[in-house]
């Protein structure tokens, strides 16, 4: 069953506060014995572990680590001033670090001050009036902030089974769960946030009637079988759109190239391929990062989703999102299938549905976006669950 889904569900329970308890206890192991509440747990905690490793020392590891990076410090805190807040997602894909602008605009809207980023994008923060630093991704920055008595927010939405090869289903949106990681409660706007110049957004036009797209996500570090399309399904697509419009392709240089569009591959930054986005009628692609990008800059897209997962978990409601609604989803699977049919849920997406979603939604690129919201209640249990 086909859902082109046009909206967000919310009414789920909220954190459990994983990230405190971390320390406090051992892993629980990954066997059929173990709930699905202690699975997520153990997810929990293993990821704050992995990423806080060197932290957590002895009190006489700590005295020493002090003694030796204090010059450091104090030259960090000479040049940057005093953080009061240091928020940091595992650091290595962009999509992550750009729904952290979520978490930041959200933060500056409770009135916290003292906000560092810790990334290794600090593109994306460019212009931001929501974060009032942003730092390399070094874990010193992490025990500094402690140090002169700030906090370190370690932003999550699941974890990874890597024997299993799958992530908890989150039963809230994701950016959400990430919110409320960093202790924040209350309405908060799902959507993510970057700024460009007035002099970056018109580099951005290449043509006319532009459609910017992609044609793999393979080549990200997370790369997810089950989020890919098909190359030559969507080569298809090119061809029944490019008497309409200049197709743009952005993405890796190891992306299937796509005959028939404007070749952008690997050769566009992250703020260069925000303003091709910014200038084009919509994306087309499937769920990661140019997906978030594109909402970021305050364009619509056409997402193909299939059925790993629900656009009400990740996605955003001003998009034509194209989901498959099968007995098996959402799996949250990253690159097993363990239906009948082999990925049935991208299979059933054919290429004239995806030209003609292209068409409706290019005629209304230029409504206004609606605004997703949720309520984050301050207390609540589990927000994602791990099927039995």
């Amino acid at each position: 069953m086909r859902a082109t889904t046009r909206g967000l569900s919310a009414d789920v329970t909220a954190n459990a506060h994983a990230r405190q308890t971390c320390g406090d206890r051992s892993a629980v192991a990954w066997h059929h014995s173990s709930s699905p509440r202690e699975r997520l747990d153990s997810l929990h905690c293993q990821e704050r572990r992995n990423a806080t490793k060197s932290t957590m020392k002895s009190p006489a590891r700590l005295l020493r680590s002090a003694w030796n990076n204090g010059p450091w410090v104090a030259a960090e805190l000479a040049r940057r001033g005093r953080p009061r807040h240091l928020v940091h997602f595992f650091g290595n894909t962009p999509g992550d670090d750009l729904m952290c602008t979520v978490v930041l605009r959200e933060m500056r809207r409770r009135g916290r001050t003292g906000i560092w980023m810790m990334s290794r994008f600090p593109t994306l923060f460019d212009r931001s009036p929501d974060v009032d630093d942003v730092v390399p991704f070094d874990f010193r920055y992490d025990r500094m902030v402690r140090w002169v008595g700030g906090r370190s927010w370690y932003i999550h939405y699941g974890g990874h089974d890597h024997a299993a090869d799958r992530s908890p289903v989150p039963e809230r949106h994701i950016i959400s769960l990430m919110c409320r990681a960093a202790g924040i409660s209350g309405r908060v706007a799902l959507r993510p946030y970057l700024f460009l110049s007035e002099s970056e957004r018109a580099a951005g036009r290449v043509a006319p009637n532009q459609i910017a797209l992609h044609s793999s996500g393979m080549s990200a570090f997370t790369a997810m079988k089950n989020k890919e399309w098909f190359a030559d399904r969507l080569q298809a697509v090119v061809l029944g759109l490019g008497k309409d419009y200049t197709l743009v392709q952005l993405g890796s240089a190891t992306d299937p190239r796509l005959d028939g569009c404007v070749d952008l591959r690997g050769k566009t930054s992250i703020r260069e391929s925000a303003a091709i986005i910014a200038n084009s009628r919509v994306l087309l692609g499937q769920v990661g990062f140019l997906m978030h990008l594109t909402r970021a800059v305050d364009r619509p897209a056409v997402i193909i989703y299939g059925g790993r997962e629900l656009p009400w978990q990740s996605g955003y409601s001003c998009n034509t999102n194209l989901a498959t609604q099968l007995h098996c989803s959402p799996c949250w699977r990253w690159n097993a299938c363990h239906n009948e049919v082999e990925r049935a849920c991208m299979r059933d997406i054919g290429v004239d549905e995806v030209v003609a979603a292209v068409h409706a939604r290019a005629e209304r690129a230029d409504e206004p976006l609606p605004e997703d919201v949720d309520d984050i209640p301050e207390e609540g249990g589990a927000t994602a669950r791990i099927p039995d």
